[in-house]
């Protein structure tokens, strides 16, 4: 994964698939992880993303242990994070840019991945004379 790219970590799948479909349309390139365990494994081979949006409520590894082990790696603790969860007040204690609640506004979602991860969608022109 280059520093470019946006990890979505959502187990439900409908969820993870829109929101890379979303930010993809834009023009972002968006990486999926199913869990807490697959997006550490996916960020210790690839190094890490522009920005992590990151489920809370998840199986094997749940949101709170990912942000913790991210912030505890030295490669990872750098990295922006935006949790998106169905919990409207976040845990107290996590060092994240932002929170939003499920279900996500697609322009919300959209100015907070442009906000924290630096990264600018990549458009492309149609037609071309």
């Amino acid at each position: 994964m280059d520093n470019h790219s946006i990890l979505i970590v959502d187990d439900d799948d409908d969820v993870r698939k829109m929101l890379c479909f979303v930010l993809s349309a834009e023009g972002y390139a968006a990486v999926e992880a199913h869990d807490g365990v697959e997006a550490l494994e996916l960020m210790d081979t690839d190094g890490p993303p522009a920005l992590a949006v990151v489920d809370l409520m998840m199986p094997r590894m749940d949101g709170e242990e990912l942000i913790r082990k991210m912030r505890q790696n030295p490669a990872l603790a750098e990295t922006p994070i935006a949790v998106v969860s169905g919990r409207a007040t976040p845990s107290t204690g996590l060092a994240v840019g932002a929170h939003l609640v499920k279900p996500v506004e697609i322009g919300e979602l959209l100015a907070v991945v442009h906000r924290l991860s630096g990264v600018a969608a990549v458009q492309t022109v149609k037609g071309g004379r």
